[in-house]
């Protein structure tokens, strides 16, 4: 089995974690801190969702983005928290992650061998092949899933107390 097709599965295998851990989360619980560190479930879900753009971008390089009018503002890394009232609502996340993880998931069944070993257009520190990259960030959207697990674990048990 070739890498790309393992990162298919990966994918959508993550796209349904994802969306039941979106199920029913109130409004208010989608923006539950437990501490000041700790990003919110609709930071994590829409930052998923904008990094499923740049692999979007990584394996079709002329593809037309789709985009929040301030995603950039909202879910780049390291980038302070903006008010609560300026994010799209968890569905919405939720359902643009689903179809960017789509959209992913028809490219890599695409994919030539030749164009994953290309240089990436990105300069990042997790990889200089679109490969390795693609690998880096579906291990990225790996470790975001389990922080939200954690986040509805104690939304969950909150509602018991």
């Amino acid at each position: 089995m070739q890498i790309h097709s393992l990162m298919q599965t990966g994918f959508a295998q993550n796209s349904r974690l994802i969306s039941g851990i979106c199920e029913d989360v109130t409004k208010e619980e989608a923006f539950f801190r437990p501490y000041e560190l700790v990003n919110h479930l609709s930071w994590e879900v829409g930052h998923l969702a904008f990094v499923r753009n740049t692999l979007i971008k990584l394996l079709e390089p002329t593809e037309k983005l789709i985009k929040f009018d301030n995603e950039i503002q909202l879910f780049t890394p390291n980038t302070p928290l903006l008010q609560d009232e300026l994010f799209p609502s968890l569905p919405i996340l939720n359902t643009v992650f689903a179809e960017r993880g789509e959209k992913v998931i028809d490219l890599l069944g695409k994919v030539s061998e030749e164009h994953l070993k290309k240089e990436s257009p990105f300069k990042l520190s997790a990889g200089k092949t679109i490969g390795e990259q693609l690998w880096t960030f579906f291990l990225h959207e790996s470790v975001h899933y389990g922080e939200m697990f954690y986040l509805k674990n104690i939304i969950k048990r909150q509602r018991v107390s």
